[in-house]
């Protein structure tokens, strides 16, 4: 579960987000929308712990307080970025490897070699990333950001650069952690139909 209450985010004297509050409960999916600019990066950056909110009220992931518990909050979420980091010069299930063991994921090399077979990588996984596509680098991020099997996801912009197998790979794969109790928070353009709420975020706050 995702809660913010009266939260805040400022670059200088610019005001990113101003008093916001949002809920997602476990077994929910909530889409953020807005324009460019609005702030919807700098809430998941936030969330996940690699920026820092200037003030908050309440600011949990499932009942811990991201600064008081910030190790257990960063194990509980899964975090897709918009341009997902890996290495091209190491194979996908060597990027992938690579990051379940700095995760202290047990079995590692068998979890590896599943979790590229759901996001339909496993025949290119010998292949070095960097030959990859953009679909290609992104299926591989988003088998990153469940590996350690999170309860919490959080997706900036999670289709892209995907071709209509690589979406409904990636679809249904949101649908089952929703049945598994996840709370998703993706940022989006559009909000797909399985989504159960849709926000936009502007001048800082949601409308």
């Amino acid at each position: 579960m995702i809660r913010l209450n009266s939260f805040f985010k400022s670059f200088g004297y610019k005001k990113v987000l101003r008093s916001l509050d949002i809920l997602v409960e476990s077994g929910e999916i909530v889409t953020l929308i807005g324009n460019n600019g609005t702030g919807k990066t700098t809430l998941l950056r936030c969330i996940s712990t690699l920026d820092s909110p200037d003030d908050y009220d309440v600011a949990e992931i499932d009942d811990y307080d991201l600064r008081s518990y910030s190790e257990e909050v960063r194990s509980r979420i899964g975090y897709l970025p918009h341009n997902p980091p890996f290495y091209p010069e190491l194979t996908g299930f060597e990027n992938l490897l690579f990051w379940l063991q700095m995760n202290s994921v047990s079995d590692a090399d068998s979890k590896a070699r599943r979790m590229l077979a759901k996001v339909g990588l496993i025949s290119v996984s010998d292949d070095f990333s960097g030959n990859y596509s953009r679909g290609m680098v992104q299926r591989l991020g988003f088998a990153m950001a469940i590996s350690h099997n999170p309860t919490t996801l959080l997706l900036d912009e999670p289709f892209t650069g995907l071709d209509t197998e690589g979406i409904e790979i990636i679809e249904n794969l949101l649908k089952k952690l929703k049945d598994d109790g996840c709370s998703v928070l993706l940022v989006s353009h559009d909000s797909p139909s399985y989504s159960d709420r849709t926000l936009k975020l502007g001048r800082g706050g949601i409308s």
